[in-house]
């Protein structure tokens, strides 16, 4: 009972291996990619931005100490005749506290305000970065599966091809066919032996790329299952994708926010030149050493104040005028920066939904083009049987409906990915999608 018990879970861990779906690879790939991880530590940077917005209105406390050598020289009045020069050296020492509270700076509200757009932005790049993810993991996921349908297309061709070239043999040895067939069938043989070393090669190439990706084995990966019906996209009407694309895409979002920050560092440098006003509030205490002290113990003063302080810049070289027209420009080119973006998106928009829409259309052709290869197939092997069909027909015909088996899974993944592809573009792919698509696999 205990062996039957373990060969049972051994035998549900290999499933559970086998069975690593789309869902699994992103699931993996959070906690693998070390760019997705890099952007983790790039938000954490970015949330920090808002805190430091809120600190510029707080009050800055500090703590002031010294300690000086210093040498004292005193000179007698003429008045005084009796009091010779004298002269000491010692030490003397400080200590004090003092404090500012901002009550007016239109820099600081400026800057305060910029600080916190700065943290939207890491927010918005963040998702972008989380998005992206789930693209390239897409991407890596599908290309290792049609890698693997093009070897076995190749294997299935190879085996297809071995067979009929045997036959020609065969054929040519009892006098029943020409040479021509036999030659017709190596070279066909020969060149799909070829496809297939270049196939496997390529096959190598993906999964490592799809493991360094997501740190799983990319051997074995669930396939499409059969039977599932593509659909086009909702709504239908491609205007209205664009449109979302122009004002949700996640790029578009991120270059808005850095308008508004360059416009902000306007803002910043017109207030450069505005008056501020501060709380202050001192205190402290001094002494000397003996050696310094004209009573002859250790003196001590202290002090303290509280008032406020206005300050007004008057000129500083002509480095704000500098620095104003620099933000200008910068705004602009940002400015810029955002149209191309929106541009950027309704084409990856557009190129998506048609992506999808013609996809589904595509799979469905394909299909019916599959099961008609495969009649056409039958029937030329029928054929060849009762002498009106060749060996090169036969060929011809598995040639057709291996490729066309091939071009349909091939469809179908270019399929899933342009769904993905077009949530991206309006901004709203998320691990939702992801597990729509991942309903294809088994």
């Amino acid at each position: 009972m205990k062996r039957t018990m373990i060969a049972a879970s051994l035998a549900v861990l290999s499933q559970v291996a086998a069975a690593a779906d789309l869902l699994d690879s992103w699931r993996a790939s959070q906690q693998y990619d070390a760019n997705y991880q890099a952007a983790r530590y790039a938000l954490d940077a970015g949330r920090e931005k808002v805190n430091q917005g809120r600190a510029l209105w707080l009050p800055k406390i500090t703590l002031d100490a010294g300690a000086n050598a210093a040498s004292q020289k005193y000179h007698p009045g003429r008045d005084t005749l009796t009091a010779p020069e004298t002269s000491a050296n010692g030490d003397q020492y400080n200590v004090g506290v003092s404090a500012a509270q901002p009550i007016y700076r239109a820099d600081v509200f400026v800057g305060a305000d910029q600080l916190s757009k700065q943290t939207d932005l890491a927010e918005v790049q963040f998702r972008d970065a989380e998005q992206q993810l789930i693209l390239r993991v897409a991407l890596a996921y599908f290309e290792v599966l049609a890698a693997e349908e093009r070897v076995q297309l190749s294997a299935s061709q190879k085996e297809a091809v071995s067979q009929q070239l045997a036959q020609a043999r065969k054929s040519f040895e009892v006098g029943v066919a020409t040479i021509t067939d036999t030659n017709e069938a190596q070279a066909r043989y020969d060149a799909i032996t070829a496809s297939e070393i270049a196939a496997l090669n390529d096959l190598e190439i993906k999964r490592n790329a799809f493991q360094m990706l997501t740190g799983l084995d990319a051997t074995q990966l669930a396939k499409i299952a059969e039977g599932k019906k593509p659909s086009r996209p909702q709504p239908p009407v491609m205007d209205e994708w664009t449109q979302r694309a122009q004002v949700e895409n996640m790029s578009v979002l991120a270059q808005q926010l850095n308008v508004d920050i360059s416009a902000r560092e306007i803002d910043r440098y017109r207030a450069s030149t505005a008056p501020t006003l501060d709380l202050v509030a001192k205190y402290g205490s001094s002494w000397d050493s003996d050696e310094l002290s004209r009573s002859g113990g250790r003196d001590r003063s202290d002090s303290g104040l509280i008032g406020l302080q206005l300050s007004i810049p008057l000129y500083t070289g002509g480095d704000r005028s500098s620095r104003y027209r620099e933000a200008i420009a910068n705004r602009d080119k940002e400015g810029s920066s955002l149209e191309a973006a929106k541009r950027n998106s309704v084409q990856q928009a557009k190129q998506a939904f048609l992506g999808v829409q013609s996809g589904a259309a595509q799979i469905e052709a394909l299909e019916q083009a599959q099961r008609s290869s495969l009649s056409s197939l039958e029937s030329t092997k029928l054929g060849r049987e009762v002498g009106v069909r060749t060996t090169v027909d036969v060929l011809d015909a598995e040639q057709n409906y291996y490729q066309t088996r091939y071009d349909l899974v091939v469809a179908r993944y270019q399929y899933l990915y342009s769904r993905l592809q077009l949530a991206y573009a309006v901004g709203q792919l998320d691990e939702g999608d992801v597990n729509e698509v991942n309903q294809w696999m088994h």
